[in-house]
């Protein structure tokens, strides 16, 4: 009976999950749909004050809807749907997967109410670890393309092409990912949106502070004028030492996460090898309390690798 309650259990939250990621999946879509026809069907430019120059205060009033919320918290941007190669489908299924494992394999332990919490967590916890790796993964390959961009707008610029066109050729000369973005923001450009606010909205999908600085850039200029050339020579000139910057950090990075790694690994290295030994010395995890120990003790040892690779992370971003 609790066996035929667990599994019933994990196949309906299972369903509940793909269920309500799937229908808001297709909210989000009519949404995003209805919002590019009101903007094509405007008679005048958001951005666009009274005196006719675009305005350079970045920030918009758009709310997060529930759905962009909840798909955040899991790290998946349904508006950056070429950051994930993996299709979703695919993804929750296998967290769902996880989450029934875990259930089963906690309820010989554990209370049935506990396991199901730990399967959950755990599952959704799998399902945010690989929907971040591929976002981080994307955003990385163009924060490393962004130097190149801004150099070939400047080059471009120096040449006499309008600031249009310098972005056209980064969009038609760099390579993806980053060519897919200038792609998207020229196209935002075309029905009417400041080249301002089509920057900030790319900031928005990848993150990236750079294109925030390129956005006020712009912006400025705009309205101030001034050499455009030197002011984005100099900007791709800091984005080069950020850029740099961060590859020395991740490098520095490498040996503390080495060593997380090692501690993770080590309690396990020493069991085995005192098997090989002795066979005594962990015949006491046979019994159910030394299971229940095991557990607790792989319990603390993936959240101390985990709070690691936090800080780690804090420390890299500060």
């Amino acid at each position: 009976m609790d066996r035929a309650l667990l599994y019933g259990t994990a196949a309906m939250l299972s369903v509940a999950l793909v269920t309500g990621v799937v229908t808001l999946l297709k909210s989000g879509q009519a949404r995003r749909l209805k919002e590019r026809v009101a903007i094509a069907g405007a008679v005048e430019a958001p951005g666009v004050q009274a005196g006719g120059l675009p305005s350079i205060r970045l920030q918009t009033n758009e709310s997060q809807p529930l759905l962009e919320r909840f798909l955040r918290s899991l790290r998946y941007h349904p508006d950056v749907p070429q950051a994930h190669t993996i299709p979703w489908y695919l993804i929750l299924i296998f967290g769902a997967l996880m989450a029934l494992l875990i259930t089963n394999l906690g309820a010989r332990l554990l209370t049935l109410p506990v396991s199901i919490i730990a399967g959950v967590v755990i599952g959704i916890f799998v399902i945010r670890t690989i929907f971040a790796f591929q976002y981080n993964s994307y955003v990385d390959k163009v924060f490393k393309q962004i130097p190149d961009a801004i150099g070939l707008m400047v080059r471009a610029i120096r040449a006499g092409l309008p600031v249009g066109e310098a972005m056209r050729s980064v969009a038609a000369e760099l390579a993806s990912p980053l060519r897919d973005e200038f792609s998207r923001m020229l196209g935002d450009v075309a029905i009417g949106r400041p080249v301002d606010q089509a920057l900030m909205r790319v900031y928005k999908r990848t993150e990236l502070p750079e294109f925030s600085f390129l956005a006020v850039t712009l912006g400025m200029q705009s309205q101030t004028g001034g050499n455009l050339a030197e002011t984005l020579d100099n900007l791709a000139d800091i984005v080069r030492k950020r850029v740099a910057l961060a590859k020395r950090a991740k490098a520095l990075a490498a040996e503390a996460r080495m060593q997380a790694g090692i501690l993770m690994a080590l309690p396990f290295i020493a069991a085995l090898a005192m098997s090989q030994i002795q066979d005594f010395y962990i015949d006491q995890f046979s019994t159910p309390a030394g299971q229940k120990l095991a557990l607790v003790g792989l319990g603390f040892s993936l959240t101390g690798f985990l709070i690691i690779r936090w800080l780690i992370k804090r420390a890299g971003m500060d």
